[in-house]
């Protein structure tokens, strides 16, 4: 039986990344703008100022990389409000489609947990095969229970026998001294380490660790000999008051 996500704490706002999809230059994810759950919905591209301190790198890195704006939004406006939901919805499958229920229970959803379109953005990063982008939860909003499906970043290069691990139990331990990212939250499984927490979502998972508020276990393996996958489901408890004070 498949966990299921029962709480869903509604972000007010979503990052834009891209990574390259060449594995020789990186397969690191950058945050290359925002979209804001406002009303209208908005999309803002990083000033280069803000990209460089989100990323650590300037934006012309990634321009040598292959990186061209997000094709919906003329890059020479850092701002847009029109249609801007409706653009990134089209990366999902409409809610009318006959497999929409098969679809979402991909990321442990069903239709009796009511959840919003910018929500759904959101749990499925709205990936596409063909361009890099994807978009990511933050979870700035900290407090509240919830349930979390999370890819684990980076777990092709800490090969392990993942036979039959499904619901076992893993360790997720901040890395202060992880010379790439202080702020790393590794993900540890049948005694050693088997990747990273996405760093975009690292602040919220190592304020839920100091908390004793997070658990994880493995959910799902699957990928290829050359690109195994590994999932994680994480349950998040809410905040006390005494924690809260």
């Amino acid at each position: 039986m498949f966990n299921q996500i029962e709480h869903i704490v509604e972000p007010n706002r979503l990052l834009l990344t891209w990574q390259s999809l060449d594995d020789s230059k990186s397969r690191t994810r950058f945050a290359v703008g925002q979209l804001e759950a406002t009303s209208p919905p908005a999309f803002t591209y990083f000033s280069e100022e803000s990209f460089l301190r989100l990323n650590g790198k300037p934006l012309e890195y990634i321009r040598t990389l292959g990186y061209a704006q997000y094709p919906a939004f003329n890059v020479t406006k850092l701002r847009h409000s029109d249609g801007v939901l409706e653009a990134f919805l089209r990366r999902l499958p409409p809610r009318n489609r006959s497999d929409f229920d098969k679809y979402i229970s991909h990321f442990r959803l069903s239709r009796n947990t009511p959840f919003s379109d910018f929500a759904l953005l959101g749990i499925t990063e709205a990936k596409l095969p063909a361009d890099g982008f994807a978009l990511v939860d933050p979870l700035d909003d900290t407090g509240k229970a919830r349930e979390l499906m999370v890819e684990v970043v980076g777990h092709r290069h800490y090969p392990c026998d993942m036979v039959g691990a499904i619901g076992e139990p893993v360790d997720l331990i901040p890395e202060p001294q992880n010379q790439w990212d202080p702020n790393a939250v590794m993900v540890f499984a049948r005694g050693q380490t088997v990747g990273y927490i996405n760093r975009f979502q690292c602040n919220s998972f190592q304020q839920w660790i100091r908390e004793a508020r997070v658990t994880a276990v493995i959910e799902r393996v699957n990928g290829t000999e050359e690109r195994p996958r590994l999932y994680i489901f994480a349950r998040v408890a809410p905040r006390l008051a005494s924690l809260a004070a």
